[in-house]
């Protein structure tokens, strides 16, 4: 699929910059995600979104609520993996060490990007019907921030049987072919990657299973109201003319349609892997 348009890491400057480093603080993940790279091509709009959600954030209420509300029980488990197994599957200890980091950095950034986007569509003027009950906001200290993630595994350097068993986890978004980032970075360890293929591929086409990670989504997506109801109003409307607020709300729809997956698999990845 083509990449929204962004600014990157390396070429924010100014607040963008000071954001960006907030973003990564509040997140404790080191990198921003696509979904606010996207915010700051919109001149003023990434500052305008992170004064009205930045103090949830701040205290680490808004993490948390979503965090919290990340139920996989409804999902098939996977096969646990030892250490010997991961061996097996050409992943050593530190092996398991990145893919741990891996799994983490996308069970922590999803659902909670899925509660600011929630808010950020709510804001700019989305349906705001079928609202749950509010639930007070409490404070929370942050994670551990964690390691650098690997890059993704070039897709020139993969064998036939690589690019195999990533197209298991091809999913389908706006009529086009995806593959989530979580599994393109996978790919470094062509062995786990093909065990992910063989155990969790099939689960990407039963529909009960992604009617639950949809469910799952909901259930934190939910969670908008609250935040909302805990903060100022923006003090000014949104910097963005009709047309702009149509394609940032056309990005969060798509955004919101990659993150199922994300919250669901990456969480059951993580819980398959050993402790330590």
């Amino acid at each position: 699929m083509t990449a929204f348009r962004e600014v990157a890491e390396a070429e924010a400057a100014g607040e963008t910059a000071l954001i960006y480093g907030e973003i990564r603080r509040t997140y404790a993940v080191p990198y921003v995600s696509s979904l606010f790279r996207h915010l700051a091509v919109y001149p003023g709009l990434l500052p305008w979104a992170w004064r009205a959600l930045g103090p949830a954030l701040a205290t680490g209420a808004l993490q948390h609520l979503a965090w919290q509300r990340v139920d996989v029980s409804r999902l098939p488990p996977l096969p646990s993996l030892s250490r010997e197994a991961l061996a097996r599957l050409g992943v050593d200890d530190a092996g398991l060490a990145a893919v741990r980091t891996v799994c983490l950095s996308f069970a922590r950034v999803s659902p909670v990007n899925l509660v600011v986007a929630a808010c950020l569509a709510r804001l700019l003027g989305q349906d705001r019907s079928g609202e749950e009950p509010v639930v007070a906001l409490e404070p929370a200290s942050l994670p551990v921030p964690l390691p650098a993630m690997p890059g993704m595994a070039p897709a020139a350097a993969m064998t036939p049987e690589t690019r195999a068993a990533l197209a298991a986890f091809e999913t389908d978004l706006a009529g086009e072919a995806f593959v989530p980032g979580l599994y393109r970075i996978l790919a470094r360890w062509p062995g786990f990657l093909a065990h992910l293929a063989a155990t969790l591929g099939p689960l990407l086409h039963d529909p009960r299973v992604l009617d639950a990670c949809e469910e799952i989504a909901d259930r934190i997506a939910a969670a908008a109201p609250s935040v909302l109801a805990a903060l100022e109003p923006p003090a000014e409307p949104a910097p963005l003319s009709p047309e702009e607020t149509a394609a940032v709300l056309s990005a969060i729809r798509t955004y919101r349609g990659t993150s199922p997956q994300m919250v669901g698999f990456g969480t059951l990845i993580l819980k398959a892997l050993p402790a330590g």
